[in-house]
């Protein structure tokens, strides 16, 4: 007990002591995060509450996984046999925290309890450790003893090193942890290099595995993560692991579009993959004077992947290589037909195009459509991002340069962006975000079709259809000077809204179309309580959101019908409590006074406003959850399956919302 309070002593001490921006310019990981646990998720360092799933949640956080578990417990293994000596099990978590898998030690001895498959070690729940705070920062953590926030788990020490899947998403946590009390510090570090060490294994190994039939680079520059790019045998951009996108400043336009030598300068001794492949070499980044040691594997002969199969028995879901098309664009809104009516009759006529819209509603979807449907359908549509870029390499990428222009250019030169586009579409994607200095060189471009290339007196002329997009509210840019006003209106030659989800009249359509693109094979269909819950989620993320959701839910479905549960994980919260599939769709007849209070409750949840959004959700969040207890007499695993949610996602909303179960 004198442990305890003493434990709660030092937290108060360190919190009462530093302010918020003191800890940050320390870089005292420690102390932010027990200022999280006391700030941000109320939990008190006397009272640890560990969450443990069901088995049926815990089917769904393997499936959510979506990796080979198999694999990774290979890994633990191999592990195990380095650090068992010390009392250290070995665990992998999933990107919630959720232990999915575990080695233990031989000897039980030190073994942690509390440290079980289908325990949740997120920071929400368990307080500083080494699974949710490295979940929180995306670094590797080290928790010894009394950097615990719980007072229970000073005795522990755990180890955390994150890893990534092949699209630079978090995928899981390797976790090391012993019950010894007297664990030297010497020791914690030399698991916690162990731990790093598998993380990085595991990272190559998925990596590998999802680009078996290509050609594999492996890059220097960032010691602690591995950074790899896969290429196919044209040389295009295929895949890139977190690493390398960092490195490289890569977003999701480069691959399947960019060339390898468009990211690295050729040469006369290195100019093909086979050259890369004979020997480590050095490559110097186009427009930098950054040089990377790269070494090559040659894609596997076989092309299925060689690893063991899953923990699911399931087939992966097809890529989808479905490109919408402009009817599939308007879908049955009266004012997306409107505004592809006048698109449809202003493109290729020279003006430009300047689409706006939310995040996610699908901005570079419709440009796409409106290119293959035009009589430019033939030449090329070039996509640049302009706020994936960074500054200094807009220039180049978009205008291009000449050959020797400045200090590590290509040789050869680079064509740029805009010449590319040539007989086609050029689409500028978040134009909003161009700095000021470039958007005269892209305002002279616009005004006279020429473009001249970075060190070349030589103006070439481009035919190329522009069409710019932005989440911005590019009015307001220009009054407060981050946008040209004469580039705007340059830019502003048809102007259209897209709505956002929320706003179209045809959600169930598109919802439709999309469990069409990602079912494959297999033919599915929503229960109805699952397509009311996507009817009524406000959809902050829009299309892109409700994709996620959809692919999500088909990946998790093993018969043909796609519920509640498997919609919702991660983000996507199900505000109303549903008995049964009988749950009417917003706006027909209510046969009891209770469908018809969870209708009421779900209008307010879909209405959307930008002065009372938020208060109308949380309102209806909670509301969903005092409704969802009261049905459930109180049970947790019962309250959670009403929500569609896990427990865990359960406990912090009732937390949120300073409910309780009893």
């Amino acid at each position: 007990m004198d442990r305890a309070k003493d434990h709660l002593a030092q937290i108060e001490s360190t919190v009462q002591s530093l302010s918020t921006a003191e800890v940050t310019a320390r870089k005292d990981w420690r102390a932010e995060s027990w200022i999280r646990c006391i700030g941000e998720h109320k939990l008190d360092p006397t009272k640890p509450k560990i969450v443990d799933l069901s088995q049926r949640e815990l089917k769904l956080e393997r499936e959510l996984f979506d990796n080979d578990l198999a694999m990774a417990c290979e890994e633990l293994e191999g592990a195990l046999a380095i650090i068992q000596e010390g009392g250290y099990s070995a665990y992998i978590t999933n990107s919630h925290g959720t232990i999915l898998a575990e080695r233990r030690s031989r000897d039980n001895t030190y073994h942690c309890s509390t440290d079980r498959v289908g325990a949740v070690w997120s920071e929400e729940v368990g307080g500083t450790n080494a699974i949710g705070t490295a979940i929180r920062n995306l670094q590797p953590t080290a928790v010894l003893l009394s950097d615990h926030f719980f007072a229970d788990f000073t005795a522990q020490a755990c180890v955390g090193a994150p890893f990534f899947d092949p699209d630079g998403n978090l995928l899981g946590v390797v976790n090391f942890s012993t019950r010894n009390p007297a664990v030297q510090e010497s020791t914690q570090k030399v698991v916690f290099g162990v731990a790093q060490n598998v993380a990085r294994r595991l990272e190559r190994r998925y990596f590998r595995d999802r680009f078996a039939k290509n050609a594999i680079l492996n890059l220097s520059g960032n010691p602690l993560a591995p950074a790899m790019l896969a290429v196919d045998l044209d040389c295009r951009l295929v895949g890139a692991s977190r690493a390398a996108r960092q490195l490289l400043s890569l977003n999701e336009n480069a691959f399947g579009s960019r060339s390898l030598w468009g990211l690295f300068e050729k040469s006369k001794e290195v100019s093909t993959l086979e050259a890369i492949y004979e020997k480590e070499t050095r490559l110097r980044q186009i427009g930098t004077a950054r040089e990377f040691e790269i070494r090559g594997t040659r894609p596997r002969a076989l092309g299925p992947s060689s690893s063991k199969p899953a923990v699911s028995d399931k087939k992966p879901v097809p890529p989808i290589r479905y490109r919408p098309t402009l009817s599939d664009c308007v879908g049955d809104d009266e004012k997306m037909r409107q505004s592809v009516t006048l698109l449809r009759r202003f493109i290729g006529s020279g003006l430009h195009i300047l689409l706006l819209g939310e995040t996610g509603v699908g901005k570079d979807t419709l440009a796409r459509a409106l290119h293959d449907d035009s009589m430019r359908s033939g030449g090329p549509f070039v996509a640049f991002n302009c706020s994936a870029v960074p500054e200094s390499l807009i220039d180049s990428e978009l205008f291009g340069y000449a050959t020797g222009a400045f200090t590590g250019a290509n040789r050869d030169g680079n064509s740029g962006r805009i010449v590319e586009s040539d007989g086609g579409t050029l689409f500028l994607d978040e134009v909003g975000d161009m700095p000021l200095v470039l958007q005269t060189r892209l305002l002279r471009f616009l005004e006279t079709a020429e473009v001249s290339p970075l060190g070349s007196g030589k103006l070439r002329h481009v035919d190329t259809q522009v069409i710019a997009a932005t989440n911005q509210d590019l009015a307001t840019a220009v009054e407060q000077g981050r946008f040209r006003r004469d580039l705007y209106h340059r830019l502003a030659g048809v102007v259209v809204s897209i709505p956002s989800l929320r706003e179209r009249k045809d959600l169930d359509r598109i919802i439709d179309t999309i469990v069409l693109q990602y079912q494959g094979n297999r033919r599915l269909e929503l229960t109805d309580r699952a397509r009311v819950a996507l009817r009524h989620h406000n959809w902050p993320g829009n299309i892109r959101e409700l994709r996620n959701v959809i692919q999500r839910g088909v990946m998790i479905a093993d018969d043909a019908k796609i519920d509640v549960e498997h919609l919702s994980s991660g983000g996507f919260f199900v505000a109303p409590a549903f008995d049964g599939p009988e749950a009417s769709p917003r706006g027909s007849d209510l046969a009891s006074p209770q469908r018809a209070e969870r209708s009421d409750a779900l209008d307010k949840a879909s209405s959307f406003s930008e002065g009372n959004a938020k208060a109308i959700i949380a309102n209806a969040e909670r509301n969903a959850l005092e409704h969802a207890i009261k049905q459930s007499g109180g049970n947790a695993e019962d309250c959670a399956f009403r929500l569609g949610v896990s427990r865990a996602t359960l406990y912090r909303k009732l937390k949120k919302h300073g409910l309780e179960l009893g």
